[in-house]
């Protein structure tokens, strides 16, 4: 008995094939990696939050210092300053984070005042069946704006 495969199967198949044979090269391509954030450049209330808590996360204390008014640096470098400013550690070992800008409200009474809602979810391995577990906290930061740019004005170091 002789197999035959009508025209239509063919074509499903090769499809299939294609597919496949795609998957494969864009995951050997990205090496299956998540894509590299990058800092944000608009001029918005939310970009120094956003750009804070990527730069602390990656280690990049230039770049995070540079979100911060020069008060809160001062703060920061004084007597009842704390955090990564300082020079403290800051890490969350085996833990994923994401920001999420929920709400951003200006200030009626000083549109170089804002405030920033931010939702941190926090990922963290371990558990029964290493399932991990997820969670979010939220705050709000104030931003006013220093020099022509937005700054974050309180030390809010996002752990």
């Amino acid at each position: 008995m002789k197999l035959r495969i009508d025209r239509f199967t063919i074509i499903i198949l090769a499809v299939v094939a294609a597919l496949i044979v795609a998957a494969v090269f864009t995951i050997s391509r990205s090496g299956g990696m998540e894509a590299q954030e990058s800092y944000r450049t608009e001029d918005a209330p939310e970009t120094p939050v956003y750009n804070a808590f990527l730069a602390l996360k990656s280690g990049d204390l230039a770049t995070a210092r540079a979100q911060y008014t020069q008060q809160v640096l001062e703060e920061a470098s004084g007597d009842k300053g704390y955090g990564p400013l300082r020079g403290e550690s800051y890490g969350y070992g085996d833990t994923a984070r994401r920001l999420r800008v929920t709400d951003v409200k200006v200030d009626p009474q000083d549109a170089d005042r804002a405030y920033v809602t931010a939702a941190i979810d926090t990922y963290s391995t371990g558990g029964i069946f290493n399932s991990g577990s997820t969670w979010t906290s939220e705050r709000t930061v104030e931003v006013i704006r220093e020099d022509g740019a937005w700054k974050i004005n309180a030390q809010e170091y996002f752990y």
